[in-house]
């Protein structure tokens, strides 16, 4: 399908086409570290820590590993 457009409708530099989308993605607030998600944070974190330390537990008292 041939999607050619007429020159005069093709809009000056910098501004955009009257058929596209608006772009919202900049508008939307960005909640991922705002304080009411501060404990879903804090549940990855001690996640993490809880990882690292059994990992850590194995690695130093499993002979042959090291």
């Amino acid at each position: 399908m041939d999607d050619t457009r007429d020159i005069k409708s093709m809009p000056e530099p910098g501004q955009p086409m009257q058929d596209e989308h608006p772009d919202t993605h900049l508008e939307r607030s960005d909640e991922r570290f705002s304080k009411g998600r501060a404990k879903d944070w804090l549940t990855l974190l001690l996640m993490m820590a809880i990882y690292l330390v059994w990992t850590g537990i194995i690695y130093f008292f499993e002979p042959g590993i090291r």
